[in-house]
Protein backbone atom coordinates (compact mmCIF):
# COMPACT_ATOMS: atom_id res chain seq x y z
CA UNK A 1 0.00 0.00 0.00
CA UNK A 2 2.87 2.57 0.67
CA UNK A 3 4.23 1.90 -2.58
CA UNK A 4 1.38 2.36 -4.23
CA UNK A 5 0.76 5.13 -2.37
CA UNK A 6 4.56 6.67 -2.97
CA UNK A 7 4.96 6.01 -6.55
CA UNK A 8 1.13 7.73 -7.11
CA UNK A 9 2.45 10.64 -5.45
CA UNK A 10 5.71 11.53 -6.51
CA UNK A 11 4.31 10.78 -10.23
CA UNK A 12 1.96 13.78 -10.13
CA UNK A 13 4.55 15.94 -8.75
CA UNK A 14 6.87 14.88 -11.92
CA UNK A 15 4.07 15.68 -13.76
CA UNK A 16 3.84 19.35 -12.12
CA UNK A 17 7.42 19.13 -12.53
CA UNK A 18 7.21 18.90 -15.93
CA UNK A 19 4.46 21.47 -16.70
CA UNK A 20 6.28 24.16 -14.85
CA UNK A 21 9.33 23.46 -16.98
CA UNK A 22 7.07 23.87 -20.09
CA UNK A 23 5.38 26.95 -18.71
CA UNK A 24 8.79 28.58 -18.18
CA UNK A 25 10.36 27.87 -21.07
CA UNK A 26 7.17 29.38 -23.48
CA UNK A 27 6.02 32.51 -20.95
CA UNK A 28 7.37 35.98 -20.87
CA UNK A 29 8.09 36.84 -17.12
CA UNK A 30 9.37 40.58 -18.25
CA UNK A 31 7.61 43.95 -16.98
CA UNK A 32 10.22 46.00 -17.86
CA UNK A 33 9.94 45.23 -21.59
CA UNK A 34 12.52 44.80 -23.95
CA UNK A 35 15.57 42.79 -24.55
CA UNK A 36 18.85 43.27 -22.34
CA UNK A 37 21.36 45.17 -23.61
CA UNK A 38 25.08 44.41 -22.98
CA UNK A 39 26.03 48.21 -23.14
CA UNK A 40 23.79 48.44 -20.19
CA UNK A 41 25.00 46.31 -17.76
CA UNK A 42 27.22 46.73 -14.95
CA UNK A 43 29.14 43.40 -13.86
CA UNK A 44 30.71 42.83 -10.40
CA UNK A 45 33.06 40.38 -9.97
CA UNK A 46 34.02 40.30 -5.89
CA UNK A 47 36.84 38.05 -5.69
CA UNK A 48 39.03 36.98 -2.27
CA UNK A 49 42.44 35.07 -2.75
CA UNK A 50 41.79 33.70 -6.37
CA UNK A 51 45.21 34.00 -7.97
CA UNK A 52 45.01 30.69 -9.24
CA UNK A 53 41.52 31.16 -10.73
CA UNK A 54 41.56 34.51 -12.21
CA UNK A 55 43.25 34.07 -15.69
CA UNK A 56 40.82 31.96 -16.59
CA UNK A 57 38.04 34.58 -16.15
CA UNK A 58 40.31 37.27 -17.20
CA UNK A 59 40.91 35.15 -20.56
CA UNK A 60 37.41 34.22 -21.47
CA UNK A 61 36.08 38.13 -20.93
CA UNK A 62 39.14 39.32 -23.61
CA UNK A 63 37.56 36.77 -25.51
CA UNK A 64 33.81 37.89 -25.29
CA UNK A 65 32.46 38.97 -28.77
CA UNK A 66 30.28 41.59 -26.92
CA UNK A 67 31.66 43.54 -24.12
CA UNK A 68 29.73 45.15 -21.25
CA UNK A 69 29.01 48.64 -20.45
CA UNK A 70 31.83 47.96 -17.06
CA UNK A 71 33.27 45.11 -15.03
CA UNK A 72 33.88 46.11 -11.60
CA UNK A 73 36.29 43.56 -9.27
CA UNK A 74 36.07 43.72 -5.72
CA UNK A 75 38.99 42.78 -4.00
CA UNK A 76 38.13 41.37 -0.67
CA UNK A 77 41.19 41.92 0.91
CA UNK A 78 43.62 38.99 -0.83
CA UNK A 79 46.41 38.20 0.62
CA UNK A 80 47.60 36.44 -2.70
CA UNK A 81 49.19 37.57 -5.49
CA UNK A 82 44.73 38.11 -6.79
CA UNK A 83 45.87 41.91 -8.30
CA UNK A 84 48.80 40.86 -9.93
CA UNK A 85 46.90 39.09 -11.99
CA UNK A 86 44.57 41.98 -13.10
CA UNK A 87 46.85 44.23 -14.23
CA UNK A 88 46.34 44.23 -17.93
CA UNK A 89 42.55 44.10 -17.76
CA UNK A 90 40.71 46.72 -20.45
CA UNK A 91 39.84 50.10 -19.81
CA UNK A 92 36.03 49.19 -19.53
CA UNK A 93 37.20 47.40 -16.36
CA UNK A 94 38.18 48.85 -12.70
CA UNK A 95 39.36 47.49 -9.48
CA UNK A 96 38.18 48.51 -6.12
CA UNK A 97 39.13 47.29 -2.69
CA UNK A 98 37.24 46.76 0.67
CA UNK A 99 39.01 48.82 3.11
CA UNK A 100 39.50 48.36 7.25
CA UNK A 101 36.42 46.11 8.80
CA UNK A 102 34.56 45.86 5.63
CA UNK A 103 34.59 42.15 4.36
CA UNK A 104 32.50 39.49 2.73
CA UNK A 105 30.97 39.04 -0.24
CA UNK A 106 28.08 41.06 0.10
CA UNK A 107 29.42 43.95 1.27
CA UNK A 108 31.93 43.55 -1.74
CA UNK A 109 28.76 43.40 -4.07
CA UNK A 110 27.45 46.33 -2.37
CA UNK A 111 30.27 48.46 -2.35
CA UNK A 112 30.17 47.77 -6.74
CA UNK A 113 27.15 48.88 -6.70
CA UNK A 114 28.22 51.87 -5.17
CA UNK A 115 30.31 52.87 -8.38
CA UNK A 116 28.40 51.03 -10.70
CA UNK A 117 26.92 53.18 -13.91
CA UNK A 118 24.76 50.34 -15.31
CA UNK A 119 20.83 50.10 -15.06
CA UNK A 120 21.19 45.75 -15.05
CA UNK A 121 23.71 44.33 -12.38
CA UNK A 122 25.15 41.23 -13.27
CA UNK A 123 27.29 39.38 -10.49
CA UNK A 124 30.30 36.44 -11.70
CA UNK A 125 32.34 34.72 -8.99
CA UNK A 126 35.69 34.75 -9.81
CA UNK A 127 36.41 31.28 -10.21
CA UNK A 128 34.58 30.60 -13.22
CA UNK A 129 34.79 31.31 -17.35
CA UNK A 130 32.38 32.08 -19.95
CA UNK A 131 31.11 31.67 -23.36
CA UNK A 132 32.40 33.71 -25.91
CA UNK A 133 29.01 34.93 -27.10
CA UNK A 134 27.81 35.37 -23.55
CA UNK A 135 26.52 38.83 -24.21
CA UNK A 136 25.14 37.89 -27.61
CA UNK A 137 22.95 35.49 -26.09
CA UNK A 138 21.73 37.61 -23.13
CA UNK A 139 20.51 40.41 -25.41
CA UNK A 140 18.12 37.88 -26.73
CA UNK A 141 16.91 37.25 -23.60
CA UNK A 142 13.75 39.65 -22.13
CA UNK A 143 14.33 41.33 -19.34
CA UNK A 144 12.83 40.41 -15.83
CA UNK A 145 14.00 42.39 -12.40
CA UNK A 146 15.74 39.04 -11.64
CA UNK A 147 17.24 36.64 -13.96
CA UNK A 148 18.76 33.53 -12.47
CA UNK A 149 21.53 32.06 -15.12
CA UNK A 150 22.90 28.58 -15.44
CA UNK A 151 26.02 27.31 -13.86
CA UNK A 152 28.00 24.58 -15.05
CA UNK A 153 30.09 22.90 -12.28
CA UNK A 154 32.77 20.65 -13.78
CA UNK A 155 34.14 17.47 -11.90
CA UNK A 156 36.67 15.50 -13.12
CA UNK A 157 36.80 12.72 -11.27
CA UNK A 158 33.64 10.00 -10.77
CA UNK A 159 33.36 11.57 -7.03
CA UNK A 160 33.36 14.67 -9.11
CA UNK A 161 30.68 13.52 -11.51
CA UNK A 162 29.07 12.89 -8.36
CA UNK A 163 29.08 16.45 -6.76
CA UNK A 164 27.89 17.73 -10.14
CA UNK A 165 24.97 16.10 -10.21
CA UNK A 166 24.15 16.90 -6.17
CA UNK A 167 24.32 20.78 -7.53
CA UNK A 168 22.49 20.08 -10.95
CA UNK A 169 19.50 17.88 -8.88
CA UNK A 170 17.77 21.59 -7.13
CA UNK A 171 19.05 23.38 -10.19
CA UNK A 172 16.75 21.30 -12.60
CA UNK A 173 14.06 21.62 -10.18
CA UNK A 174 14.33 25.15 -10.13
CA UNK A 175 13.48 25.51 -13.19
CA UNK A 176 10.02 24.07 -13.14
CA UNK A 177 9.37 25.76 -9.98
CA UNK A 178 10.30 28.83 -12.00
CA UNK A 179 7.95 27.72 -14.32
CA UNK A 180 5.12 28.83 -11.38
CA UNK A 181 6.80 31.43 -10.51
CA UNK A 182 8.30 29.99 -7.35
CA UNK A 183 12.04 29.46 -7.90
CA UNK A 184 14.00 28.34 -4.50
CA UNK A 185 17.96 28.56 -5.67
CA UNK A 186 19.59 31.46 -7.06
CA UNK A 187 23.57 31.31 -7.24
CA UNK A 188 25.65 34.42 -7.51
CA UNK A 189 27.98 33.03 -9.71
CA UNK A 190 25.78 34.28 -12.51
CA UNK A 191 22.95 36.52 -11.40
CA UNK A 192 21.29 39.34 -12.97
CA UNK A 193 19.25 41.85 -11.58
CA UNK A 194 17.59 45.53 -11.81
CA UNK A 195 19.82 47.57 -10.07
CA UNK A 196 17.22 50.21 -8.81
CA UNK A 197 14.35 46.90 -8.51
CA UNK A 198 17.55 45.63 -5.91
CA UNK A 199 18.11 49.14 -3.72
CA UNK A 200 14.56 49.16 -3.42
CA UNK A 201 13.66 45.77 -1.50
CA UNK A 202 17.51 45.13 0.14
CA UNK A 203 17.13 44.13 3.45
CA UNK A 204 20.88 43.59 4.32
CA UNK A 205 20.68 45.45 7.63
CA UNK A 206 18.59 42.37 8.49
CA UNK A 207 21.22 39.74 7.78
CA UNK A 208 24.58 41.90 7.49
CA UNK A 209 25.87 39.39 10.69
CA UNK A 210 25.52 36.66 8.05
CA UNK A 211 29.04 35.70 6.47
CA UNK A 212 27.50 34.19 3.28
CA UNK A 213 23.89 33.99 1.52
CA UNK A 214 24.26 37.12 -1.14
CA UNK A 215 22.26 35.27 -3.91
CA UNK A 216 19.53 33.42 -1.60
CA UNK A 217 19.05 36.58 0.71
CA UNK A 218 18.35 38.55 -2.83
CA UNK A 219 16.49 35.51 -4.39
CA UNK A 220 14.34 36.03 -0.96
CA UNK A 221 13.97 39.78 -1.30
CA UNK A 222 12.45 39.92 -4.90
CA UNK A 223 10.13 36.87 -4.28
CA UNK A 224 8.26 38.53 -1.46
CA UNK A 225 8.32 42.29 -2.84
CA UNK A 226 6.42 40.15 -6.25
CA UNK A 227 9.77 41.36 -8.58
CA UNK A 228 9.76 39.46 -12.44
CA UNK A 229 11.82 36.57 -11.82
CA UNK A 230 12.92 34.50 -14.35
CA UNK A 231 14.95 31.20 -14.43
CA UNK A 232 17.06 30.89 -18.16
CA UNK A 233 18.32 27.76 -19.41
CA UNK A 234 20.14 29.32 -22.63
CA UNK A 235 23.35 26.92 -23.16
CA UNK A 236 25.27 29.80 -24.55
CA UNK A 237 24.96 31.60 -20.95
CA UNK A 238 25.88 28.40 -18.52
CA UNK A 239 29.70 29.75 -16.81
CA UNK A 240 31.69 27.00 -15.79
CA UNK A 241 33.74 26.36 -12.57
CA UNK A 242 35.17 23.80 -10.81
CA UNK A 243 34.05 21.16 -9.15
CA UNK A 244 35.05 20.45 -5.22
CA UNK A 245 38.48 18.44 -5.79
CA UNK A 246 37.96 16.98 -2.53
CA UNK A 247 35.31 15.38 0.49
CA UNK A 248 36.37 17.78 3.02
CA UNK A 249 35.79 20.82 0.52
CA UNK A 250 32.28 19.37 -1.14
CA UNK A 251 30.93 19.09 2.55
CA UNK A 252 32.26 22.40 3.44
CA UNK A 253 30.67 23.92 0.64
CA UNK A 254 27.29 22.39 0.88
CA UNK A 255 27.78 22.86 4.47
CA UNK A 256 27.74 26.27 3.30
CA UNK A 257 24.60 26.80 1.58
CA UNK A 258 22.80 24.78 3.98
CA UNK A 259 23.48 27.08 7.08
CA UNK A 260 22.62 30.66 4.60
CA UNK A 261 19.38 29.00 3.43
CA UNK A 262 18.03 27.78 6.84
CA UNK A 263 17.96 32.00 7.32
CA UNK A 264 15.61 33.19 4.70
CA UNK A 265 13.07 30.03 4.41
CA UNK A 266 9.74 31.23 2.62
CA UNK A 267 6.52 28.42 2.79
CA UNK A 268 6.92 27.39 -0.04
CA UNK A 269 10.78 26.21 0.42
CA UNK A 270 9.68 24.67 3.52
CA UNK A 271 7.37 22.58 1.99
CA UNK A 272 9.36 21.74 -1.26
CA UNK A 273 12.26 20.47 1.60
CA UNK A 274 9.82 18.91 3.44
CA UNK A 275 8.79 16.89 -0.19
CA UNK A 276 12.71 16.01 -0.75
CA UNK A 277 12.66 14.29 2.58
CA UNK A 278 9.56 11.88 2.35
CA UNK A 279 10.92 11.51 -1.34
CA UNK A 280 14.42 10.55 -0.06
CA UNK A 281 13.09 8.72 3.38
CA UNK A 282 10.11 6.84 1.91
CA UNK A 283 12.93 5.49 -0.83
CA UNK A 284 15.48 4.09 2.07
CA UNK A 285 12.01 2.34 3.91
CA UNK A 286 11.11 1.16 0.73
CA UNK A 287 14.60 -0.59 -0.16
CA UNK A 288 14.19 -2.96 3.05
CA UNK A 289 10.98 -4.70 1.65
CA UNK A 290 9.97 -6.93 -0.79
CA UNK A 291 9.76 -3.90 -3.12
CA UNK A 292 13.65 -2.77 -3.45
CA UNK A 293 13.67 -4.09 -6.93
CA UNK A 294 10.71 -1.89 -8.09
CA UNK A 295 11.35 0.93 -5.93
CA UNK A 296 15.00 0.96 -7.24
CA UNK A 297 14.30 0.98 -10.71
CA UNK A 298 11.17 3.37 -10.41
CA UNK A 299 13.49 6.15 -8.85
CA UNK A 300 16.31 5.62 -11.36
CA UNK A 301 13.78 6.39 -13.52
CA UNK A 302 12.37 9.56 -11.83
CA UNK A 303 15.55 10.82 -11.82
CA UNK A 304 16.88 10.29 -15.20
CA UNK A 305 13.69 11.94 -16.07
CA UNK A 306 14.38 15.28 -13.67
CA UNK A 307 18.12 15.59 -14.42
CA UNK A 308 18.49 14.81 -17.99
CA UNK A 309 16.99 17.70 -19.51
CA UNK A 310 19.42 19.71 -17.35
CA UNK A 311 22.19 18.04 -17.80
CA UNK A 312 21.67 18.52 -21.84
CA UNK A 313 20.88 22.68 -20.60
CA UNK A 314 24.78 22.70 -19.24
CA UNK A 315 26.13 20.28 -21.70
CA UNK A 316 26.89 17.29 -19.23
CA UNK A 317 24.83 14.27 -20.36
CA UNK A 318 28.31 12.44 -21.07
CA UNK A 319 28.35 11.99 -17.09
CA UNK A 320 24.44 10.71 -17.24
CA UNK A 321 26.05 7.11 -16.72
CA UNK A 322 26.96 7.85 -12.58
CA UNK A 323 23.22 8.28 -12.31
CA UNK A 324 22.67 5.00 -10.90
CA UNK A 325 25.66 5.78 -8.34
CA UNK A 326 24.05 8.97 -7.46
CA UNK A 327 20.54 7.39 -7.07
CA UNK A 328 21.74 4.48 -4.13
CA UNK A 329 24.43 7.03 -2.59
CA UNK A 330 22.75 10.27 -1.99
CA UNK A 331 20.47 9.03 0.94
CA UNK A 332 23.51 7.84 2.69
CA UNK A 333 25.06 11.74 1.63
CA UNK A 334 21.74 13.00 2.88
CA UNK A 335 21.82 11.81 6.23
CA UNK A 336 25.77 12.57 6.86
CA UNK A 337 24.78 16.39 5.63
CA UNK A 338 21.63 16.79 8.07
CA UNK A 339 23.50 15.35 10.99
CA UNK A 340 26.75 17.58 10.17
CA UNK A 341 24.46 20.87 9.40
CA UNK A 342 23.66 20.72 13.18
CA UNK A 343 27.26 20.22 14.39
CA UNK A 344 30.18 22.14 12.05
CA UNK A 345 30.21 25.68 11.13
CA UNK A 346 31.69 26.02 7.49
CA UNK A 347 34.82 27.80 6.50
CA UNK A 348 35.71 29.65 3.22
CA UNK A 349 38.57 31.65 2.39
CA UNK A 350 39.83 31.26 6.30
CA UNK A 351 36.63 32.67 7.55
CA UNK A 352 33.73 31.19 9.27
Amino acid sequence: MFLEIYISFFSILLLVYFIGWRKNSTKNQSKLGGTYQASTISVIIPFRNEAHNLPKLVDSIKKLSIQPLEIIWVNDHSEDKSIEQLTNISENQKIISLINEEKGKKIAIRKGLEVAQGTHILTWDADISVDADYFKALEQIQIAELTILPVRMTGNSFLGFLYELDYYFLNALNVGLTGFSNPIVASGANLLFNKASFLAIDSFEYHQHIASGDDHFLLHDFKKAKKSIQTVTHSNLVVETQSPTSLKEFFHQRLRWISKSKHAMDTSTTWISFIGIIYTMGFVVLLFTNHWKEILILKLLFDFLIFIPYLDIVQRKKISWTLPWFTLLFPVYFLIIGGLATLVKPIWKGRK
